[in-house]
């Protein structure tokens, strides 16, 4: 699909999230210290969706790469009954977060993607665009909680270094881009929209950094 993205949004400044480093599974206090960024804008237009605002955060061992998100709701549409045996492919047709991930810069069609809903299902693929690969198993795990009375549901994401096909170092940059999608109100949001159609936008991706 052609991109139809006129130079002003262009020139947008892509964003740069932080990722520090923890030596083991990451706590609250860990967490609570990580800088927090903000998925709250309509993938096409930039609009902002302020009360779907959803707060990532990142951390790094030798070992896993970390995400956070908090998610604020109104209602959750999910698959019935969930499926954890297997992929469903379509998963992002319901509620769930996502993350994109390019550990390449020099090929920037070549990147890894991670789904997760509400009910805890789980989708992975590997892309080398227009390819991609479901039958890919990046052994990488989440957790869902959901809080009824604030209206947030928390996933915590852990993906397994080897997974990524590159070692995390302090002071590497590599690409990334998060998503939320919401069916009530029938809005994709990115953290660095994408000003079209599709979220497969590698050239719209932000920057993570990973810390000392």
């Amino acid at each position: 699909m052609l991109n139809t993205k006129n130079n002003t949004e262009l020139s947008d400044t892509l964003p740069v999230i932080t990722a520090g480093r923890v030596s083991a599974l990451p706590s609250e206090s860990d967490w609570q210290r990580a800088g927090a960024v903000c998925i709250e804008r309509e993938i096409r237009s930039g609009t902002p969706a302020a009360d779907l605002r959803t707060t990532v955060r990142v951390l790094w061992s030798s070992a896993y790469l970390f995400i956070r998100y908090d998610s604020p709701f109104r209602q959750l549409t999910v698959f019935e009954p969930a499926i954890f045996e297997g992929k469903r492919i379509g998963l992002w047709n319901r509620d769930v977060v996502e993350v994109f991930i390019g550990t390449d810069a020099h090929v920037p069609n070549r990147y890894v993607e991670f789904q997760t809903a509400p009910t805890c299902e789980r989708l992975d693929l590997r892309l080398d665009l227009p390819h991609r690969d479901f039958l890919w198993d990046s052994g990488f795990t989440s957790a869902v909680s959901i809080d009824p009375q604030s209206r947030i549901w928390r996933t915590d994401i852990q993906i397994p270094a080897e997974a990524l096909s590159a070692v995390m170092s302090a002071g590497q940059d590599w690409r990334i881009n998060f998503y939320r999608h919401d069916c009530g109100k029938n809005l994709f949001l990115g953290w660095s929209p994408t000003f079209s159609e599709t979220a497969h936008v590698p050239e719209r991706f932000g920057t993570l950094r990973f810390a000392l």
